[in-house]
C-alpha cells in the first residue's frame, strides 16, 4: 500500500500567461489530495469527497464527464505514450477544496501519476510527470490549460515560490519571507475552467502570436499590438504587461522587498479585472478590502471567473484580516466563502505505508 500526498497550488503572479509561453510564479501549498492505493488488475477508486466509487478496465478507458476523468486521463496518457502499467485500487481524500481555483484537478492527476510511477517503476522525472499530466488534461479531459498547475504540484519546495519560464521550463526557487502569510480566500463562486471564456482567451492569445509571427509572449512588445483588432490588443496587452510584472516581482522577492512584490500583485489583479475581464464583483471585493485591512498585495489566483483570490499579509495580522474580510463578505454576498492561511510546500510525494 502506498500513500501519496499531492498539494494544491496558488499562483502569486503571472495569470493567463502560461498558455502564451510567458512567465509565472506559483507555489505548492500545504493543502493536499491524499491517495491511498495499491496495485490491482483494473481500476477502482473511491472518493471520500463525492462518496462514490468509479471503476473501469484498462482496455475500456473512455471519457465520462465526471471527476474520475482526471484518473482515466492519467491511465490513458501513460498507455498512449507506451508505458506498461497495471491497475489501481485506491481511496481519495485530503483537505484540498474541490473547484475552488487551487488546482484540485492537477493535484488529483499527479496523485495518481505519482502512485503509478512508483508502483510500476516507470522512472519518470518530475518534469516528465508534469508534461504527461498536462497532456492528459488537454487531450483527454478537454481542458486547454497550460503547464503552470502541473509543474507547481510536482516541483513545489517548502518555503519557496517558483519563478518559471513556461516556454523553456527553466525555473528558479526563491525563498518566501517567513514573517509573511499567504491568505487564500475562496469566494464560494464555482467556475468551470473548460468554459468558453477561458477557451476564448487562449484562442485570442494563440491567434495574436500567429498574426505577429511570434512563438511566445516573451518576444512581444506592446507597441507591436497597435495594428491588431481592439479585443486582441486589449487581451494580449495584459499578457505583455503581466510578463514584465513577473520579472519585476522575481527581482523584488529576491531582494526581500515584500512591499513592492505586493504592489505588483495588486496591479496584476486590476489589469486582469479591467483589461482581461476575468475577475468578478466578489474577487474585487476581497482584493480591495484585504489591501485596506493591511495586506501587502492581493489578486485573483487561477483562471478567475470566481474561484479564489490570494493575499500576502504580515504574519501577525493574517488571521485578523482573514476573519474580518470573511465577516464583511458574508454580509455583502449570498455565497459561502472559506479561507486558508497557507505556506509554500513540497511537491507531490509517495511513501509505503
Amino acid at each position: 500500500m502506498y500513500r501519496v500526498d499531492s498539494p494544491g497550488r496558488v499562483n502569486l503572479i503571472g495569470e493567463h500567461t502560461d498558455y502564451a509561453l510567458g512567465y509565472v510564479m506559483p507555489m505548492a501549498i500545504d493543502l493536499y489530495t491524499v491517495l491511498h492505493a495499491q496495485k490491482d488488475e483494473g481500476v477502482r477508486v473511491y472518493s471520500q469527497i463525492f462518496r462514490e466509487v468509479r471503476e473501469f478496465g484498462l482496455g475500456e478507458i473512455r471519457k465520462a464527464g465526471d471527476w474520475a476523468d482526471y484518473v482515466r486521463g492519467i491511465f490513458w496518457v501513460l498507455m498512449e505514450e507506451g508505458h506498461t502499467i497495471g491497475g489501481m485500487k485506491g481511496i481519495l481524500g485530503g483537505d484540498l477544496p474541490i473547484g475552488s481555483g487551487l488546482s484540485s484537478s492537477a493535484s488529483l492527476e499527479l496523485a495518481v501519476l505519482a502512485f503509478l510511477n512508483e508502483a510500476y517503476e516507470l522512472n519518470l522525472l518530475p518534469v516528465e510527470m508534469a508534461l504527461l499530466a498536462q497532456k492528459a488534461e488537454n487531450e483527454f479531459v478537454g481542458v486547454p490549460c497550460g503547464i503552470l498547475d502541473q509543474f507547481a504540484v510536482v516541483h513545489g519546495k517548502r518555503g519557496h515560490v517558483i519563478f518559471l519560464d513556461t516556454d523553456t521550463l527553466e525555473h528558479e526557487y526563491i525563498r518566501f519571507p517567513e514573517d509573511v502569510r499567504v491568505l487564500v480566500f475562496y469566494t464560494g463562486v464555482k467556475r468551470e475552467l473548460a468554459g468558453s471564456a477561458y477557451a476564448e482567451r487562449r484562442k485570442v492569445a494563440e491567434e495574436t502570436l500567429r498574426l505577429l509571427g511570434k512563438r511566445t509572449s516573451k518576444e512581444v512588445d506592446e507597441s507591436e499590438l497597435r495594428s491588431l483588432p481592439a479585443l486582441y490588443r486589449r487581451f494580449f496587452g495584459y499578457i505583455v504587461r503581466e510578463n514584465r510584472r513577473v520579472l519585476e516581482a522575481r527581482d523584488a522577492l529576491r531582494s526581500g522587498d515584500v512591499r513592492t512584490f505586493g504592489e505588483l500583485m495588486t496591479a496584476s489583479h486590476w489589469d486582469l479585472a479591467r483589461n482581461y475581464e476575468v475577475s468578478s464583483e466578489e474577487l474585487d471585493f476581497f482584493v480591495r478590502r484585504a489591501i485596506e485591512l493591511g495586506a501587502y498585495g492581493a489578486k485573483l489566483t487561477g483562471a478567475g471567473f470566481g474561484g479564489s483570490a490570494v493575499a500576502i499579509v504580515p504574519e501577525e495580522m493574517a488571521l485578523d484580516v482573514a476573519m474580518r474580510v470573511t465577516d464583511e463578505y458574508v454580509r455583502h454576498f449570498n455565497w459561502e466563502p472559506d479561507y486558508h492561511l497557507v505556506t509554500p510546500s513540497d511537491g507531490v510525494s509517495v511513501r509505503r505505508v
